[in-house]
């Protein structure tokens, strides 16, 4: 009897689990695709590489019945979940453990495909801003000179492969010197 309802109750258990896990997935196909993170997302979109709607769509056929690139069923843009802000494509796809331009911005996203915020850090050691206050601007690379903490830093502005990255022990391109921190040198 004992072994019945030991069963019983990791049936029940399981069963509980798989129902939370369904309604979390329906939660997440209930969102809406936003054209950038955050509740406060909003800004006019800029064209660039693979940034139009219908990039991952050029495949699209109206006569096929399949699930690949160029179906519609899964919304391009910018989803929630608990774990943080995530881009989707139009394909069901995202990126992860990478740069990506979106829609004029540049974001950094983890190993599990959710962008980054604040600090980060790449393999070489250095460093970039990732707006982390939710103003219509969550998750963007920062530029140009940034208070952060009361303190001000400069974070290179030039399209060259270092754009956003932060200037340290140097003159700024307008004249001012930052420290080994990065931080302005009064």
């Amino acid at each position: 009897m004992k072994g019945v309802r030991k069963k019983l109750i990791w049936a029940a258990v399981l069963s509980g689990m798989i129902i939370l896990l369904s309604m979390n997935a329906w939660a997440d196909n209930s969102q809406t695709a936003r054209d950038f993170p955050g509740w406060n997302g909003s800004g006019t979109k800029i064209g660039g590489p693979g940034n139009s709607d219908d990039y991952f769509d050029f495949w699209d056929d109206e006569d096929d019945d399949d699930d690949g690139p160029g179906n519609r069923s899964t919304g391009r843009g910018w989803y929630y979940s608990p774990a943080g802000w995530w881009f989707q494509y139009s394909d069901g796809t995202w990126p992860s453990n990478c740069w990506k331009f979106i829609n004029g911005r540049w974001y950094r996203f983890d190993q599990g495909g959710h962008m980054v915020t604040g600090w980060y850090s790449d393999q070489n050691g250095a460093k970039y801003y990732l707006n982390p206050v939710d103003d219509g601007m969550l998750g963007a690379m920062r530029t140009g000179w940034q208070l952060i903490d009361k303190k001000a830093y400069y974070f290179n502005t030039m399209s060259d492969g270092t754009q956003g990255r932060l200037l340290l022990n140097t003159v700024t391109p307008d004249g001012y010197k930052v420290g080994a921190d990065g931080a302005w040198v009064p």
